[in-house]
Formats: structure tokens, C-alpha cells, sequence
């Protein structure tokens, strides 16, 4: 499974370093390496909870006192814990959530993850969807650690790509603040992968799958890891070409910000 190897390479990777190495700042701005591993077992966590939910027909959500008040504590250190006692003890979540995927019988994976209402935050998704929301919390965060981890696997940038553009459909932002004045249409077209056409137009957001001699507006080509790296937030390795309206192009990142 992708998502257990790239976990036991971030868990091996920071078992090997010191006390200030592991709370030195990370290359995601304001965040340490000790932010990120806390962050990351609160995931493994929540992954598993809302797993064993949707199989016993139970709403859950990621964070279930709300997002708000409860994200910040799922970021530091819990009372009297090492830095130390964080690696351990995101191993050990890891490794509980990785089996009871292993658990899940093939009908379980269409079974809905369903939030409870007024506490929405992934919104609903199909229980089989949590796994590549789990690589995509280990692929990108275990590149934010600074530690070497820097290449995105080619399972992860194949299967999350395609999602990604789709979700853009209900999912603009994971609450960062999106510039609505920005409107008109994107051709995202992946030198090696596909082209979706993305276009706001009196707020409402279309993203779907076209040819890639489709035209837009603005047209923005890259591989499809560094397409993926713009709808994550996160830095392009190459630059992005881009064509026809080029201030469009560029306000892309203002329009859709990211995860």
C-alpha cells in the first residue's frame, strides 16, 4: 500500500533526528516538523474513526468538536509528550488505521462517510476515497518535513490529479480565503496526463475533462505533478507555460488556493 511505505519512510526519517532537529521550523511556513508529525498522527486518527464509523452506519467528522476550536490542539504536543513520544506514537496511529483498512471487505469501500450536520468539513465521500486523502496528507506533508522526502510518487500524482480537478466541483478551497471577483475559464492540460477545463462564472465552479485542443481563456500546461503541486499550494519544480490571457493564468492560484 502506498500510503503504509511513504508513512514508514517519514517515521523512519524523523526517528533519526535529534530533539532540535525535530522541532526546527519545516519548509511549510509557520509550521515545524513537530507541527507536521502531530498533524499527521491527528489524521491517522481521524481516518481510522471515520472509518469505523461509516461501516457501523454512523456519522463522523474529521475534527468533531469543529474545526475551529479543535485544529489547534492537533497541532502541538499532547500534555507531558516528547517530541519523541510524537514520532511513536504517529507510527503507532499510522499502523492502527492501516489495519482496519486492511479490514475493509471490497462491498465496504462504497459504503458514504457521512459528517454529521453542522460539523461538515471534508463534506460526504465514499468510505474508498479516504485512502488517497490519507497519501496526499503523506505525500505532500512528508515533502514539507525538509528532510529529503521530496518526490511525489507516481501512484500518488496519477490518482490524485484526476480527483483533484474533479473536486474543484464541490471543494474550491479547505478554508483559505478565495478571491470570488476572479472569473473565466482555465484549460489545466497536463503534458503527460489530462486536460480539464475549469471555469468560474457567477461563482459557480465547473471542472471537467476535454480534449486537449480544447480552448479557454487562459491556458496553463505543465506535467502532471507540478499541475497537481498548483492545486495543492504547493511549488511547481518547472516552470508553468502558459498561454492566451496570462493576468488569468496567474490569478489561478487566487481563484483555487489550494487544499
Amino acid at each position: 500500500m502506498a500510503v503504509d511505505a511513504r508513512t514508514s519512510a517519514i517515521v523512519d526519517v524523523l526517528g533519526r533526528l535529534d530533539e532540535a532537529s525535530l522541532v526546527a521550523p519545516s519548509e511549510l511556513p509557520d509550521w515545524s516538523r513537530l507541527t507536521i508529525a502531530c498533524h499527521l498522527r491527528f489524521g491517522a486518527e481521524a481516518f481510522r474513526r471515520m472509518t469505523e464509523a461509516a461501516i457501523a452506519g454512523e456519522p463522523a467528522s474529521y475534527y468533531p468538536e469543529g474545526r475551529d476550536p479543535q485544529r489547534p490542539t492537533t497541532l502541538v504536543p499532547r500534555p507531558r509528550e516528547r517530541a519523541v513520544d510524537v514520532v511513536e506514537s504517529l507510527a503507532h496511529a499510522s499502523a492502527e488505521l492501516h489495519g482496519a483498512w486492511r479490514a475493509v471487505t471490497p462491498s465496504q469501500w462504497s459504503l458514504q462517510v457521512r459528517e454529521p450536520a453542522g460539523s461538515r468539513d471534508l463534506g460526504d465521500l465514499a468510505l474508498a476515497q479516504l485512502p488517497l486523502l490519507r497519501l496526499t496528507e503523506v505525500e505532500v506533508h512528508g515533502s514539507d518535513l525538509g528532510v529529503g522526502l521530496d518526490d511525489w510518487s507516481e501512484t500518488f500524482v496519477t490518482a490524485a490529479l484526476p480527483f483533484r480537478l474533479d473536486w474543484l466541483n464541490t471543494r474550491r478551497t479547505n478554508h483559505r480565503a478565495v478571491d470570488g471577483d476572479i472569473e473565466g475559464s482555465w484549460l489545466l492540460r497536463a503534458s503527460d496526463g489530462p486536460t480539464h477545463l475549469v471555469s468560474v462564472d457567477n461563482g459557480r465552479v465547473e471542472s471537467r475533462p476535454v480534449a486537449s485542443t480544447s480552448t479557454a481563456r487562459a491556458v496553463i500546461e505543465a506535467s502532471s505533478r507540478d499541475l497537481l503541486a498548483l492545486l495543492l499550494g504547493r511549488r511547481a519544480r518547472s516552470s508553468l507555460m502558459v498561454s492566451g490571457d496570462e493576468d488569468l493564468a496567474r490569478a489561478f492560484t487566487r481563484a483555487f488556493p489550494g487544499p
